[in-house]
C-alpha cells in the first residue's frame, strides 16, 4: 500500500500567528546565544598569577629540554625525514606555548 503526504498550502490566522511567534522566538534564541561566543572574556587575576608564576616557568623547561631532546634526536629525524615535524612537536609547540600566547590564557587539554 502506498502512502500519500499532503502539504497544506494556506494556513489558518491562528496557524500563521503561533508561526510567526515561533520564528521570533527562534531568532531571539539564536542571537541571544551566539553573542556569547563571540565575547572575548577577559582572564580573571588567579589565571594570570598561576599562569606566570607556574605554567610559563614550566613551559620554559619544556622548551628548553624539548630543544635538547630535538637535537640529539636530530640525525635519525634528517635521516628519516621528519625534521620538521620533529622541530614543531619538540621546540615549536613549547615555543608558542611559553611565549606567544597570551598571558591569563591557558589552553584546554593542558
Amino acid at each position: 500500500s502506498q502512502y500519500i503526504v499532503t502539504i497544506p498550502l494556506t494556513m489558518k490566522k491562528g496557524e500563521t500567528t503561533m508561526k510567526k511567534i515561533l520564528i521570533v522566538l527562534l531568532t531571539l534564541m539564536l542571537v541571544l546565544t551566539s553573542t556569547s561566543v563571540f565575547a572575548k572574556d577577559r582572564p580573571a587575576a588567579t589565571h594570570i598569577i598561576g599562569d606566570l608564576a607556574i605554567m610559563r616557568p614550566l613551559g620554559f623547561c619544556s622548551f628548553v629540554l624539548g630543544t635538547a631532546i630535538f637535537i640529539v634526536a636530530l640525525p635519525t629525524a634528517v635521516i628519516s625525514g621528519s625534521t620538521k615535524q620533529t622541530a614543531d612537536v619538540l621546540v615549536g609547540d613549547t615555543f608558542r606555548y611559553t611565549f606567544t600566547r597570551p598571558l591569563g590564557e591557558i589552553p584546554s587539554g593542558i
